[in-house]
């Protein structure tokens, strides 16, 4: 990679982990070559204890972090309404130390940060998750020198724009536990066919309501053999412990889990939903999965699990036509043919990118102008000071 011990950077994130988790990847790998890199995410009150988890490893190699405390629900008059403060915070912070590239992570937070840099001609990058690019990052595509995909097929929706695909990074970790160590993490048998259940970093309840309703069908001999790894969100927590327990079911149950590749190593099949982070984890681990993708916020997660179920790494079921009977029909599938696992495991891997991380550190650098800086004049030029916090 180019030189980076000059770059002062800026990212800007929602505060959920399929936002926060990439801006976080990307700024401990620039971090790792001496770039200086703060980061600003939203941080709603039912998220934080996940976004402190998530956020430990970033702050002790240097990266600054800060949460912007926001409601846990606002209107899109609210959300006009925070703008405008959020805007005059980021004007207020690039007079005291502009960075020389700002880089947005989707939701709506993103948008009055870079308007505020692109007042004061700082170069711009965003990065879509999704297939399909989200409603922000495509009414901020203009504004931005470039755009830097997940995904070859979000080409199509990125209009105009300078695109480049870097994939999307993923933490360090995933894909590289083993299953035993998982076991006695959940305390869970080691040998057990195993259901994973994710809800994305906020649960989903139609997603465990589902899945409690297959649990309540299943024979007794399924229920002696089967075992559930279900990360429920904080809403449902202690409901789906209690659905477990009644139902005789040997099963770990949690609002979330940190250590995510614990999780993906005790999988034999995944039911989630198809948020874009969730693919890319499923992809790195190899897991064939059954995708129940959100129905509302522009549908980008139905376009997501349509690419998966196309690549032949996972069935999609539509949140208005699933069923407990058709839930279960398809695991049974799936757990009792270890060879339709492996297949489909392998066409999940196609779609990994495992450097995603690396390429799009070089995107931020080869946009912000600091990477035409040759390394062998990096020494002898005067850091900028490191981004710190304004005041408010």
């Amino acid at each position: 990679m180019r030189n980076a011990s000059t770059l002062n950077a800026l990212f800007i994130a929602d505060g959920s982990g399929g936002h926060l988790i990439p801006a976080l990847r990307t700024a401990q790998a620039l971090a790792a070559r001496g770039a200086r890199v703060a980061v600003w995410y939203a941080q709603r009150r039912q998220l934080a204890p996940l976004a402190d988890a998530l956020t430990q490893d970033a702050r002790q190699v240097g990266i600054t972090v800060t949460p912007i405390p926001m409601p846990a629900r606002t209107t899109f008059l609210g959300r006009l309404w925070r703008c405008a403060p959020l805007w005059q915070r980021a004007r207020r912070q690039f007079a005291v130390s502009a960075p020389d590239v700002v880089v947005g992570f989707g939701g709506w937070i993103s948008a009055p940060v870079l308007l505020a840099a692109r007042m004061r001609r700082i170069p711009c990058v965003l990065h879509e998750q999704n297939v399909v690019m989200g409603r922000t990052n495509r009414w901020l595509a203009p504004w931005v020198q470039r755009i830097a995909l997940s995904f070859p097929e979000s080409r199509t929706t990125a209009g105009r724009a300078q695109t480049v695909v870097t994939g999307l990074p993923v933490r360090e970790r995933i894909g590289s536990a083993a299953r035993a160590e998982a076991s006695v993490q959940f305390g869970l048998d080691a040998l057990a066919p195993t259901v994973l259940v994710v809800g994305g970093s906020q649960g989903a309840r139609a997603v465990n309501r589902l899945v409690q309703g297959a649990a309540d069908l299943l024979k007794p001999e399924e229920r002696r053999r089967w075992q559930f790894l279900h990360v429920t969100g904080p809403a449902d927590e202690a409901a789906m412990r209690d659905g477990y327990a009644a139902a005789r079911l040997r099963a770990w149950t949690g609002a979330y889990v940190p250590q995510m590749e614990l999780a993906y190593a005790h999988a034999d099949v995944v039911v989630a939903r198809a948020g874009a982070s969730t693919i890319a984890e499923l992809a790195r681990c190899g897991l064939p999965a059954i995708l129940i993708p959100y129905p509302h916020a522009g549908a980008h997660q139905l376009a997501n699990a349509r690419m998966v179920e196309a690549a032949g790494g996972g069935v999609m079921l539509e949140e208005f036509a699933a069923r407990p009977e058709r839930l279960l029909s398809t695991l049974r599938l799936m757990l009792s043919d270890r060879r339709l696992r492996s297949q489909m495991g392998q066409q999940m891997r196609q779609l990994a990118c495992d450097d995603a991380a690396e390429r799009l550190a070089r995107a931020i650098l080869d946009t912000s102008g600091v990477a035409a800086v040759r390394p062998e004049r990096a020494a002898a030029i005067q850091p900028k000071p490191a981004l710190v916090e304004a005041g408010r």
